[in-house]
């Protein structure tokens, strides 16, 4: 009896939690594309309602940032008009937590796809000549879509395949390389991917930035670092022979195809979203990642009868929402209490007396863009997420009487930082993914094996910024 009433009480939990997330996403929507300002309430009461559906899975990282936020909360309403910046860093938690939601849906296809499958272990299984760039592109590429499902699925590829080697150096060697070659790719993506939270965070932060000036130097500058990553991966294994007993595949070219499709599908439909509604790629990403992501799962079911592939989606896209209800509604939440506690914090923050601080100063543009990365990556040494960081400078800077510099040179500077930290500090998502998937301290991941080439990447940029800022 208690088992089925246990079993009955996590249907019901479940049901509530995936109630909350839809809700939350369509509330979302809806603010986004109407501003309706009844959604909005709606999307608040989503987002607590959400937060009390999964505090029974909360782990101690859910709690410390629940307990932080309730406590600038508490500080917030004993200023004037406190009430309303509350309700503000509320809109600001729910949108977050709806657009990761939404975008994220798309890893779940993705996990299904053996298209997916066949092109990870493809990207694993390359020769020594083409193995970085193959998982540098690979993770980034595949980032795309699957953001940290790409990490979930080429890691446990890249483990299987370097422990066939002949001795446990050779497997250490081959894991050092491979994995570091995977987070370097992936970290870059955050830059300029519409699917990166980063900038649903940054173009909603800034709307006077320059979408045409700010993915151009995204993406130039994830290929230049990519290519300084295997100067050092040359440099670093340069004595060193590393070889791998599993035989090299040939391209899946159907497969290949078939994730081209899909990722020009994506790119199409955002643009054509952003074209007829006037809004950022992040905005039209929610709308755009859901509708592909069911176009998806009906392609792999496609194999026979409509109607049988009709059924088969439907199931599956029921499967897709309860089974990740508790997953996706930590993650959602996680990342709304960030943004609830970047933003509350900003409102605390004496602003008055920073802005005077700055004007005494004088600070250069060029040394106040440097300046950004550094503070990112030094916060990430003490667990403080990037997205509280950069919400946190964000709203900061927008309090100013005047923006520091150039707000497409400011989301260029905050992408540079939140992606340096992914490969510098130990308490990125990214590092500790792949620390709990392979055993490996996630100070090894970072300090360790590529802390040097964290501080070549942040040289470059320290040179772009002052060339940037003249």
């Amino acid at each position: 009896m208690n088992g089925a009433t246990n079993t009955l009480v996590a249907q019901l939990w479940t049901t509530l939690t995936v109630t909350a997330l839809l809700v939350l996403a369509a509330g979302e929507l809806a603010v986004q594309y109407t501003d309706d300002p009844h959604a909005l309430v709606l999307c608040r009461f989503a987002f607590l309602g959400l937060c009390i559906c999964i505090a029974p899975s909360f782990k101690l990282r859910e709690w410390a940032l629940a307990a932080f936020a309730l406590l600038l909360a508490a500080g917030l309403l004993l200023q004037e008009d406190g009430s309303a910046d509350i309700w503000f860093a509320l809109d600001r938690a729910a949108f977050f937590a709806g657009f990761i939601y939404l975008v994220t849906l798309l890893k779940e296809a993705a996990e299904r796809s053996p298209s997916v499958l066949e092109l990870g272990t493809y990207l694993t299984k390359q020769p020594t000549g083409r193995r970085y760039f193959s998982l540098a592109f690979g993770g980034h590429i595949m980032g795309v879509l699957l953001n940290f499902g790409a990490i979930s699925l080429l890691t446990p590829l890249i483990q299987r395949g370097a422990r066939n080697a002949d001795d446990a150096q050779q497997v250490e060697n081959l894991e050092q390389q491979q994995l570091s070659a995977l987070i370097r790719g992936f970290a870059w993506m955050i830059m300029w991917s519409p699917t990166a939270l980063t900038q649903a965070v940054l173009y909603t932060s800034f709307p006077g930035a320059d979408l045409g000036t700010v993915i151009p130097l995204g993406i130039g500058f994830s290929l230049l670092m990519i290519f300084i990553g295997r100067v050092d991966d040359r440099i670093r294994w340069r004595n060193v022979t590393m070889t791998q007993t599993t035989p090299i595949p040939e391209l899946p070219r159907n497969s290949a195809i078939r994730f081209s499709t899909i990722c020009a599908v994506l790119i199409v439909s955002t643009l054509i979203v952003m074209a007829m509604a006037d809004v950022s790629a992040a905005i039209a990403l929610m709308l755009v990642a859901p509708i592909v992501m069911t176009a998806w799962v009906f392609e792999q079911n496609l194999a026979g009868h409509f109607g049988d592939a009709i059924a088969a989606t439907s199931k599956t896209l029921k499967n897709i929402l309860n089974d990740t209800a508790a997953s996706q509604g930590r993650v959602a939440v996680t990342l709304g209490c960030a943004g609830f506690i970047g933003e509350a914090a900003a409102r605390l923050a004496p602003i008055d007396l920073l802005a005077n601080y700055l004007t005494v100063l004088d600070v250069p543009e060029w040394a106040f863009l440097i300046a950004i990365p550094i503070i990112i990556t030094l916060c990430g040494q003490i667990a403080l997420s990037p997205l509280i960081v950069v919400v946190f400078l964000s709203s900061i800077f927008n309090q100013l009487p005047h923006l520091p510099a150039d707000p497409s040179l400011l989301i260029f500077a905050m992408g540079a930082g939140w992606a340096l930290s992914m490969t510098a500090s130990p308490n990125a998502s990214a590092t500790l993914l792949i620390s709990g998937v392979t055993g490996i301290a996630p100070t090894t991941l970072t300090w360790k094996w590529n802390g040097a080439y964290a501080l070549a990447c942040f040289t470059v940029f320290s040179i772009a910024f002052v060339i940037l800022a003249q």
